[in-house]
């Protein structure tokens, strides 16, 4: 009987254990911290969201408004995981899709995601007083 016991929850938990895996965050450090430590910082409308063929990275972008930080032209295009539960952040092309966003990794590979002091601009008020004014994005490279 012990051995039946163990046996059905050691399947219990092998079920279990997929469904409790989630994306889990330190509180962000911050936003003057958090500048620091990125490799990029600046606000803009998202215009565009696709996912890849894997089905498990959004690539996301965005039309920038305004930069603090990085080599960010007038549209950048950053990196999340799709679901939340994988850290991905909730992007969106409807209504106000305005965003200030921290992004990490290479300056041609940008990622962000849900453990970030990414967020609307709507709400980043706090972040947008810290960090003060930002600076209009480059122009695009002239080939």
């Amino acid at each position: 009987m012990r051995t039946f016991t163990a046996v059905v929850v050691l399947i219990a938990m092998s079920i279990a254990a997929p469904l409790s895996l989630a994306c889990s965050c330190v509180p962000p450090p911050p936003p003057k911290e958090a500048l620091k430590s990125s490799t990029a910082v600046f606000s803009g409308k998202c215009v565009d969201i696709k996912i890849d063929e894997k089905g498990f990275t959004k690539h996301v972008t965005f039309e920038v408004d305004l930069a603090w930080k990085g080599d960010v032209g007038k549209k950048v295009t950053i990196t999340t995981a799709v679901h939340g539960a994988t850290c991905g952040y909730g992007f969106t092309t409807k209504g106000d899709a305005t965003y200030l966003v921290y992004c990490y990794g290479k300056p041609d590979a940008l990622a962000t995601n849900i453990c970030t002091r990414t967020t609307t601009l709507a709400g980043a008020k706090g972040d947008l007083k810290e960090l003060g004014e930002g600076e209009k994005p480059k122009d695009e490279k002239k080939e």
